[in-house]
């Protein structure tokens, strides 16, 4: 688990991150077992061909919130990144249940800070601090050549009217999962990076139009958690 302030030039208070992952993890009830379906690929791979020569099973959320200085949270979002829905809305209960107890780490500043939590499988676990982790989880690992999803019948984002009239450009970094439909599957749509509001809507709309290519493992398709960059140049 990672906390993280949403602001870069943030600084949280001393100990945040570990007090809040001390708390989360006493209200957590490990799942015995959790159904996983999204994939990605493993090393060694192919950026060129966007293949790798085996894929894993992937789990994770990502949370955003506003933390406040009497120890409550606010405007608390749950990103479903490896469509294990059980397990996002018990990370949504326990983190409304914090607030309710005034559990989050008091903190001096009368303004709130916006935080961005993630949790998932560590690439290695050896080196996170003991007070950050959860819990452990064996996650499958498959010796079987992976192939990322490509673009099949992708719908090209709307420049909004109002950006292009003032020739304001903007580069979005967003992550998402495709289904083994090629669909994009709503709840996993994320924006990591941008500058614009105005240009988040077009992106979204465009990513639940379109189909792509679905990710497959051995001849199999899988859903797949993907990082896609959008750039809107404006013309000159």
């Amino acid at each position: 688990m990672s906390v993280k302030p949403q602001n870069k030039k943030t600084n949280l208070p001393k100990d945040f991150e570990g007090l809040v992952a001390q708390e989360f993890r006493s209200r957590l009830k490990v799942p015995s077992s959790l159904a996983l379906s999204v994939m990605q690929g493993w090393d060694s791979c192919d950026s060129a061909q966007k293949t790798c020569t085996s894929g894993v099973l992937v789990m994770g959320s990502r949370i955003y919130a506003k933390a406040h200085s009497d120890g409550t949270l606010s405007d608390i979002g749950v990103v479903d990144l490896s469509l294990t829905p059980t397990f996002s809305d018990s990370v949504r209960s326990i983190l409304l249940q914090m607030s309710k107890e005034h559990a989050i780490p008091f903190f001096t500043s009368s303004e709130s800070i916006p935080l961005e939590i993630f949790i998932g499988a560590e690439d290695r676990a050896d080196t996170v601090a003991r007070e950050r982790q959860l819990f452990r989880v064996i996650v499958p690992r498959y010796r079987l050549q992976f192939k990322d999803a490509g673009p099949q019948k992708t719908e090209i984002p709307k420049y909004p009217r109002n950006a292009e009239g003032s020739g304001i450009g903007d580069t979005l970094v967003f992550t998402f999962t495709i289904l083994r439909n090629g669909t994009v599957a709503p709840g996993s749509i994320d924006l990591r990076s941008g500058h614009y509001r105005d240009f988040v809507q077009p992106v979204v709309n465009s990513l639940t139009h379109s189909t792509f290519e679905p990710a497959s493992i051995g001849g199999c398709r899988v859903a797949t958690w993907v990082t896609r960059t959008f750039v809107f140049q404006p013309y000159r």
